[in-house]
């Protein structure tokens, strides 16, 4: 018979290999649960068939799963249930969290990075990550709470982010220095918002964007500056999805064909509502590609299919007029402009100060835009447009008013409307270009002093500096005022002492010769050496 050390020595031994196989799973994101997790199923799921298999190979474990399938109780302790399981999971996870809070107090310091998304279950899940440098000067980024929230205003998630730092000990008031969210309004807007009413308590917790987020976001803005131009991407959208079909797709291959003999076929790109680089895929195959989408929407007007043919149809009508052309070159100006700026911040390593540098360039360029001579030169070439594609509106529809009803006495007459041209530069074309550089200015002016700090930190201006470029008598003024605990003129001398030697450290140059020649002599001469040579001499 077993003693009860035995017992636990070999509870201890099957317990050990579970956990090694949930640390498995849950690190190579594998499902554990199977649709039928029977005793006479073929298949119990991933983490059941795991123990199976390894059981043939580790005694114990072994054992242990003989006692599960002769015993005759139902409530038996096999660690292998879903309960069990889910206990596990938990325990490890608080270890890791441990282990985590441990690293973020010994560093002092930390931001949070918190963002919300809906899971498969179509539960709102809320994310918060803590950025921190551990004792290596490593920076760290590691989960440290997911919560389910059930509403998402900024009070709501504020809360939430007070009640996970009470509960693991995190002093934010003190120690927070930096905070970055989505752009969503319930966390980054003015007043009831999250970085508000963190900021209240917490000044030097300043915010930070995702620069390609932001601009992202500038694209969502844009298109719902006005109808015109909300009607002009939800037109996209629907064409992307009628092209979708394999039918639909080779048949506008087969026009590309036809009436681009010499271009290479392009096909319709998957569009992206808060991707920019998305809307310039999609408006540049429109743009190459338009005689063979009208060709390919006008085949399936015809089709039997009435849904296929009555949405051609729309569409057809939709991008054939004269205001979707208009706003297809406006669009592709704006594009032409903010391209580039979102190519630059998607690069993993690139300079906040040019970074920032190009935001206002594109800033000046969509200024010079602004113009009626710009304004006419899009209608222009707009018009050029519609008459080489053959199509029927070369210009604004006359716009109908609608007569007022008038009394009998009234001597009233109805106001007079602008024009179409006159509608267009105002409501669409000014109103568009105002909305996107509004957006720009709004969403990139956040921290942008200490970030100009911070970039002198960076690879690519270390390189800068070290090439003799000039340090501003001014650099890490902000970060002073950021972090008090940092002392300027310390920071300042240990800068200019690492920019001296940061060229040989960053190629590894080594010297023509490592020692003295002389030092080299009287290091490998002993005194016994001096005296023979002095006895001879």
């Amino acid at each position: 018979r077993l003693t009860s050390n035995t017992k636990v020595a070999e509870n201890r031994e099957t317990v050990k290999v579970i956990i090694e196989i949930i640390i498995y799973l849950a690190r190579q994101n594998i499902p554990f649960r199977g649709h039928d997790e029977s005793v006479n199923s073929l298949n119990r799921g991933n983490f059941l068939q795991l123990v199976k298999l390894l059981s043939h190979h580790h005694p114990i474990l072994s054992h242990h799963m003989a006692k599960i399938d002769n015993s005759k109780k139902k409530n038996r302790l096999t660690f292998l249930s879903n309960v069990s399981q889910n206990t596990l999971i938990h325990i490890l996870g608080e270890i890791v969290r441990k282990n985590l809070l441990t690293s973020v107090a010994k560093a002092g310091k930390f931001s949070v990075i918190i963002d919300t998304t809906t899971d498969v279950a179509c539960l709102e899940q809320f994310s918060m990550i803590l950025r921190f440098v551990d004792e290596s000067g490593h920076i760290k980024e590691r989960l440290v709470a997911l919560e389910v929230v059930d509403d998402s205003s900024g009070r709501v998630m504020f809360n939430l982010f007070c009640n996970i730092c009470s509960k693991y000990g995190l002093n934010w008031k003190s120690n927070l220095i930096a905070q970055s969210y989505d752009g969503a309004a319930s966390m980054q807007g003015q007043y009831s918002d999250v970085r508000t009413l963190v900021q209240q308590q917490n000044p030097r917790a300043i915010y930070v964007w995702c620069f390609s987020h932001v601009l992202n976001l500038v694209v969502v803005d844009t298109c719902d500056s006005c109808k015109e131009t909300h009607i002009f991407f939800g037109n996209i959208q629907s064409l992307k999805e009628f092209m979708r079909a394999r039918k639909r797709t080779a048949l506008f291959l087969e026009y590309q064909k036809k009436f681009y003999p010499d271009k290479r076929p392009l096909r319709m790109k998957t569009f992206s509502t808060t991707r920019w680089t998305s809307h310039h895929r999609s408006l540049f195959v429109i743009f190459e590609k338009f005689k063979a989408i009208v060709a390919t929407l006008e085949d399936f007007s015809e089709s039997i299919d009435r849904l296929c043919s009555s949405t051609a149809n729309n569409l057809l009508k939709n991008i054939t007029s004269f205001s979707f052309v208009t706003v297809m070159f406006l669009m592709n100006k704006i594009i032409d402009i903010t391209t580039p700026l979102s190519t630059y911040l998607q690069t993993p390593s690139n300079d906040y100060i040019q970074a920032l540098t190009m935001v206002d360039i594109a800033d000046q360029r969509l200024s010079k835009l602004r113009t009626q001579e710009s304004v006419d030169t899009i209608l222009k070439e707009s018009k050029e447009f519609s008459v080489k594609n053959e199509l029927d509106e070369i210009e604004f529809p006359k716009i109908r008013q609608r007569k007022r009803k008038r009394m009998d006495d009234e001597n009233n007459s109805d106001e007079i409307t602008n024009s179409p041209v006159d509608y267009f530069r105002t409501n669409v074309y000014f109103l568009c270009i105002d909305k996107i550089k509004v957006s720009l200015t709004v969403r990139f002016k956040d921290a942008r002093n200490i970030i100009k700090d911070l970039s002198f930190l960076s690879y690519e201006r270390l390189l800068k500096v070290s090439n003799g470029d000039v340090v501003p008598k001014d650099t890490f003024d902000s970060l002073e005022t950021w972090i008090p605990e940092i002392d300027k003129d310390s920071i300042g001398m240990e800068y200019i002492n690492f920019v001296m030697s940061f060229q040989k450290l960053q190629s590894g140059i080594c010297p023509e010769q490592l020692h003295d020649e002389d030092v080299l002599i009287n290091e490998n001469t002993s005194d016994e050496d001096d005296s023979i040579i002095n006895s001879e001499m």
